[in-house]
């Protein structure tokens, strides 16, 4: 079963709904199980393929800037979670009509790797759901990585945005010519040329 690791995929499928990707690439880093690629595919209209970004194999990595004040819970409390190729696979398996259909691709490495392979350097992408890596230096890496690769009319959501500094990143965007269109209890939508309002 398709699942997420967080809640407010309402804001997400409401900024998805019906946006016009004009022929460019949807994107999300960090997929686990699946349910916000789901979600983008399911409603934004005219991207060229979704590309979803996950390394999996169980990784160890560090999650948000200050990673030891954070509580843990869940199977092993107090332990960081890591995602299996168990969970890639199944994963897979639950988006196989959306892969048969020519509109999915795994991008099986790390968010690093990703931005450096040579197939994607002129890319342009239209719709960016990031919720990989949550320090600060991490998801702002990649939205400049975006950034530079924006198609004319943009989105980029940040999820879990209160973990790392979102006022740096937002100030930052704006020299790429973004603006904050709109922010919920867990993400913050940014959006290039685009009609800006608050909600």
């Amino acid at each position: 079963m398709i699942s997420g690791d967080s809640g407010d995929y309402k804001s997400l499928t409401k900024w998805a709904k019906d946006f016009d990707c004009q022929g460019y690439y949807s994107c999300e880093i960090g997929v686990r199980k699946g349910m916000g690629s789901k979600i983008i595919m399911d409603n934004v209209k005219n991207n060229f393929l979704h590309l979803g970004v996950d390394p999996y194999g169980d990784r160890i990595y560090q999650h948000f800037d200050k990673d030891y004040q954070y509580t843990w819970t869940g199977n092993e409390k107090g332990v960081p979670p890591t995602y299996s190729n168990d969970m890639r696979d199944e994963m897979l398996k639950d988006l196989f009509p959306y892969i048969l259909q020519g509109r999915y691709h795994l991008v099986n490495f790390t968010d690093t790797k990703f931005m450096q392979m040579e197939q994607y350097k002129d890319s342009k992408f239209s719709f960016v759901f990031l919720d990989g890596p949550h320090t600060t230096k991490d998801v702002l890496t990649e939205a400049i990585w975006f950034a530079n690769k924006a198609a004319p009319h943009t989105r980029i959501i940040f999820d879990d945005f209160r973990h790392y500094n979102m006022q740096l990143i937002d100030e930052c965007l704006t020299y790429f010519g973004f603006k904050v269109f709109e922010s919920s209890k867990n993400k913050v939508c940014m959006e290039k040329n685009g009609n800006w309002y608050s909600i």
